[in-house]
């Protein structure tokens, strides 16, 4: 959906030594023919393994993401949602350098890339990413032909339960000519599928039976973006230009009808929802030598419009007719970095720079109940952070097997709060970090980390809506402060004979000021504690720990010709005091697992292929002052076929997506103190289980199928 044809940007940290800095270790090379069954490095040295575009004809790739796919042991990574560039860059270079963008997505970038312009695909690790802005432990590099003037297209549609086609469809070109390259393109994308569900409602303890409730839910979402790139030499270096424009829209009636215990029409809830984003994207970058150092510049400029509206009517509750919700969240973000970096002789290499940004949120709510409208804290706000960061980082490579990085960064910010809350907050943290990487036999690599991380703070969390279908308060909390943590990891990227990889990361997390849900009582401007709101708002509740495991597996399958089998999965173990039990428990909102198994099997003779795709993630659980919601669906299973057996290189694809009806589960407990209460219960999980709400949604049709045509030209 998102992405861009073509990026030239700037080389940030760690992207120019990519380039400059080649391991003096002979490469090893290994003889790869399109017939074999399996792919591994054409070369490799310490710190890079090359695989050339030959290598991936027999899966008759249309663009560098279907080559890209069938890499072993690596897994794409579009970075965190965090504020600032460091922190949101992924694990993609082109040509070297690293995409200036945050609203483009790593895989939207990929497909925008025609494969004939592909001439190898390198994964860098150790020496090679060493001190990269991402942190991450290995990064891609798509090496392109140095002329190009070619496109991708593809066109599509899904069809589901109401027999209505959703389109969908790509077009992108991108062009050099001289030292001038370009790209242009567009995308639109849409999906109508209904999420029909019911509910079962209890009293307790002993599951009483208290009625149900039918929740129909037909929705419908579209997408359209429209992006554009351009560079060019200027001034001994060179500059480039990408730009993007964004609008989606999600529209659902989010009806619930309940019935008693005797299966008596009780009430009922209909509602309209709608919401829609539109959005631009603008980054310019230049580049240039000075002497031996390497200057990066980059300003990138996000402006978004967020919009929501949901308007309800209420039957069979007295005293309450309808509700309406208005909301409007405009977002801005400006960021100007700059860095430095120069090699100290063949092993060594030093880097500066630093980031500045602004961010802003302006939010404007309307609640209304029976045409009254109702007062939230926090509902209307503006928001505004004034962010810096320093760093510094030296690599050092006292072997050619052996690599040691260190960085230091200090971020500081400034928080102010109008409106509801009037307030201003400074933060600042140092964040040290040491990494020390060795490879060993071959193509083996193993990396030992200790850093300490500071989370991301969501604009979001400091606001305040409604959720009228949940009754609840989404409350916001100008009191949040990022979660802090200091992080051990041991890692490694293991190739084995026969093309069989694994990557892996084991990760300790020592945590403070965890972030999970705080009670938040609202006195509705008052002295009647009768009239007091008690709520749910993002919150800081101490110190926690996690254990993390990561870990990508790929290997041909035997005696399955063509055939392919990758697990992507996480294990995660978290626990902190809850606040309000004083009892141990994991932290809010964190899945305990997540896997995706994928199966490919391609018979290049026939030019045919197809796989199987399984996904599931673990229990969710959040810790509300009055209630435990706990969550899961799936496992999602996908299957596809696809063909090139046509005319021009075209490729047909396939899908029945949602094979066998993936369910979506919630289940809800709720708790109130012993007896009768004056006013609202603060005691809330201190109390009883005295009521559960059971939740279960099925698609109204599975599977649903999606067709799509695909081509270059």
């Amino acid at each position: 959906m998102f992405g861009r044809m073509m990026v030239s940007a700037l080389a940030l940290t760690g992207v120019a030594y990519a380039q400059e800095a080649q391991p003096t270790t002979p490469p090893t090379t290994t003889t790869t023919t399109t017939s074999e069954t399996s792919i591994t490095p054409a070369s490799s040295t310490a710190d890079r393994l090359t695989y050339e575009a030959a290598q991936f004809a027999r899966y008759n790739p249309q663009t560098a993401l279907d080559m890209v796919r069938q890499i072993p042991g690596f897994s794409l990574d579009g970075g965190d949602d965090r504020r600032g560039f460091s922190g949101a860059v992924g694990n993609l270079l082109i040509d070297g350098v690293r995409p200036s963008t945050k609203s483009q997505g790593v895989d939207g970038i990929l497909s925008r890339i025609p494969a004939n312009q592909v001439v190898r695909l390198e994964v860098l690790r150790g020496a090679a990413v060493a001190g990269d802005a991402s942190g991450q432990s290995m990064l891609l590099n798509v090496v392109r032909t140095p002329t190009a003037g070619s496109g991708v297209y593809s066109a599509g549609f899904e069809i589901t339960s109401r027999d209505v086609l959703a389109p969908r469809g790509e077009l992108s070109y991108s062009g050099r000519a001289g030292n001038i390259e370009y790209g242009f393109g567009g995308s639109i994308f849409s999906q109508y599928r209904d999420l029909p569900g019911w509910r079962l409602l209890y009293d307790e303890p002993g599951d009483v039976y208290t009625g149900r409730a039918e929740t129909p839910s037909p929705r419908d979402f579209r997408e359209t973006t429209l992006n554009g790139n351009i560079a060019f030499p200027l001034f001994g270096g060179r500059l480039s230009a990408t730009s993007q424009l964004n609008w989606w829209r999600f529209h659902a009636d989010s009806d619930f009808i309940f019935y008693d215990a005797a299966d008596a029409f009780s009430d009922s809830n209909e509602s309209v929802f709608e919401e829609q984003r539109r959005g631009y994207e603008i980054g310019l970058n230049y580049e240039r030598d000075l002497g031996q150092w390497s200057m990066a510049l980059i300003g990138l400029v996000n402006r978004g419009l967020y919009t929501s509206e949901e308007d309800g009517d209420i039957t069979g509750i007295p005293g309450f007719d309808d509700y309406y919700q208005d909301l409007r969240q405009e977002t801005g973000e400006t960021i100007f970095r700059a860095t430095l970096a120069r090699p100290m002789g063949s092993r060594q290499r030093i880097e500066f720079g630093g980031e500045a940004a602004l961010n802003t949120l302006d939010q404007g709510l309307i609640f209304a109940i029976n045409g009254v409208p109702e007062d939230l804290d926090n509902d209307n706000v503006t928001i505004e952070e004034e962010r810096a960061e320093l760093f510094a980082s030296h690599t050092w490579r006292p072997t050619d097997r052996w690599t040691l990085e260190t960085r230091l960064n200090w971020e500081t910010s400034t928080l102010t709060f109008t409106g509801d809350t009037n307030d201003v907050v400074e933060l600042s943290y140092w964040k040290p970090s040491v990494q020390l990487s060795h490879t060993f036999l071959g193509n083996n690599q193993l990396r030992v980390r200790v850093y300490r991380d500071v989370g991301q703070l969501d604009f979001g969390d400091f606001t305040t809506a409604a959720a009228v279908a949940d009754d609840l308060i989404a409350g916001g909390n100008p009191e949040l402060v990022p979660q802090t943590a200091w992080i051990a990891e041991l890692g490694g990227d293991l190739r084995f004979p026969g093309g069989s990889a694994l990557s892996f990361t084991l990760a300790r997390h020592e945590i403070s000021d965890v972030s999970d849900l705080v009670l938040i009582e609202d006195d509705r401007g008052t002295l009647d504690p009768l009239d007091d709101i008690f709520y749910d708002a993002p919150g800081n509740i101490g110190d926690g720990e996690m254990t993390r495991l990561d870990v990508n597996f790929s290997t041909p399958v035997p005696f399955v010709e063509g055939g392919r089998l990758t697990l992507v999965g996480m294990l995660a173990d978290t626990e902190v005091t809850d606040p309000v039990t004083n009892q141990p428990r994991i932290i809010s909102y964190t899945p305990e697992s997540r896997y995706e198994i994928n199966f490919r099997q391609d018979l290049p003779d026939l030019k045919f292929a197809w796989g199987l795709s399984i996904f599931r993630e673990g229990e969710i659980q959040a810790y509300r002052f009055n209630e435990i919601d706990t969550s899961e669906e799936g496992p999602w299973i996908d299957l596809f076929v696809e063909t090139t057996a046509l005319p021009y290189g075209m490729k047909l694809r396939a899908w029945a997506a949602n094979l066998f009806d993936g369910t979506v589960y919630r289940d809800r407990r709720f708790f109130e103190q012993d007896g009768p209460a004056p006013g609202p219960d603060p005691l809330g999980r201190n109390g009883d289980n005295t009521r559960r709400d059971y939740r279960q949604r099925e698609f109204a049709r599975a599977p649903w199928f999606i067709m799509e045509l695909s081509g270059t030209f």
